[in-house]
């Protein structure tokens, strides 16, 4: 199979850790695609459920030169000259052009049991708006966070757990999914419609007080 992985050129923990799973899985044939990283974080949470950086993260040509990959950088993936038939993964690359949207099957791993739970800070949405948790791999297309899916997983919330271990589990499910997809992309898959549900933003935090009283509840729940 012929993979392409969209990411950026600095170093990037969810690239990283899916390059080391599609490493261990025998994946030899993958293409590496870096493009410039502008994103600047100016809101803070007042409860990150995204891992941390590794501060000895390997860059992602490094990476690439140790798996035997190819690394590709550039100012956009317009520049790319990517076969068509190459199945991307997306783990990392900002909005991407409509044309290359439809050009290309592109796997996106979302971390929320769509079509509930869409947009940004999808977990802490979920726990908020009393929605399933989960992590859903589908096909990018022209609708944010919905159409052709390729599998959804519910992810269990236990008593004894803490938000960041439910938060910490959501994310390796996410990478186990993004590279379990690359199975799953020739099988008749479901299609489903998102626009019943809004699109959420980043969780402001007179509401992001209210997440933990609401996840305290999923674990007295987890209990019975």
């Amino acid at each position: 199979m012929e993979i392409g992985v969209l990411t950026y050129t600095a170093a990037h923990r969810k690239t990283y850790d899916t390059l080391c799973f599609l490493k261990a899985k025998g994946y030899e044939d993958v293409e590496v695609y870096g493009v410039p990283f502008h994103y600047t974080k100016s809101f803070q949470p007042l409860y990150s459920h995204r891992p941390e950086p590794m501060a000895s993260c390997p860059g992602i040509e490094e990476l690439c030169r140790a798996f035997g990959y190819r690394f590709y950088s550039g100012g956009g993936y317009a520049e790319f000259d990517i076969k068509e038939e190459r199945i991307l993964i997306l783990c990392g690359a900002g909005i991407l052009p409509g044309n290359f949207v439809h050009r290309y099957r592109i796997i996106n791993s979302h971390p929320g049991y769509l079509p509930y739970s869409r947009g940004l800070d999808a977990l802490k949405w979920a726990i908020v708006d009393g929605f399933p948790i989960g992590v859903t791999t589908h096909f990018l297309g022209q609708e944010t966070d919905g159409g052709e899916i390729l599998e959804r997983r519910i992810v269990p919330v236990r008593y004894a757990d803490t938000f960041h271990a439910v938060a910490q589990r959501v994310y390796e499910t996410e990478i186990e999914m993004l590279v379990g997809a690359l199975e799953k992309t020739n099988e008749i898959h479901e299609f489903v419609d998102g626009s019943s549900y809004p699109v959420h933003r980043r969780m402001p935090h007179y509401i992001e007080i209210r997440l933990m009283e609401r996840f305290e509840e999923l674990r007295r729940m987890a209990a019975h």
